[in-house]
């Protein structure tokens, strides 16, 4: 049985985000689920976002892909020394629109430049 979302159907969840995000943080820590005040309150830096900041691409009838800008901002806060980190975009009020794993690990210290590289969403065909 052939299967096939459209474009608008893909770019639905990767608009929200892209309209909705207003911040990016780092996290030092984060479990599945947790609220917004968790997640604002394990923050160590954060940098605004706009919808600007975001790239949508993808042909009809193929995967669509929702890709952020690289950013960088001061560390507001230490990581602690064995960090399990995450990068968050929120709505800066009261919504934790998606989060991702933060591969490195690094210990980051606070006063320190913080770089966000570029991450990518992939919204794809139904299987």
């Amino acid at each position: 049985m052939a299967k096939y979302a459209h474009a608008d159907v893909l770019d639905g969840g990767l608009n929200a985000i892209r309209s909705g995000s207003l911040r990016m943080l780092l996290l030092k820590t984060y479990a599945a689920g947790d609220s917004y005040a968790t997640v604002t309150g394990n923050a160590i830096c954060t940098v605004a976002m706009g919808s600007d900041d975001f790239t949508l691409s993808g042909a009809d009838g193929a995967a669509r892909v929702l890709a952020t800008a690289a950013k960088s901002a001061t560390a507001a806060a230490s990581s602690g020394a064995a960090p399990d980190l995450h990068i968050a975009f929120t709505d800066n009020a009261s919504r934790v629109l998606w989060v991702t794993d933060e591969t490195s690990d690094q210990v980051v210290t606070g006063g320190n430049t913080v770089v966000f590289p570029s991450i990518t969403y992939t919204s794809s065909q139904p299987s």
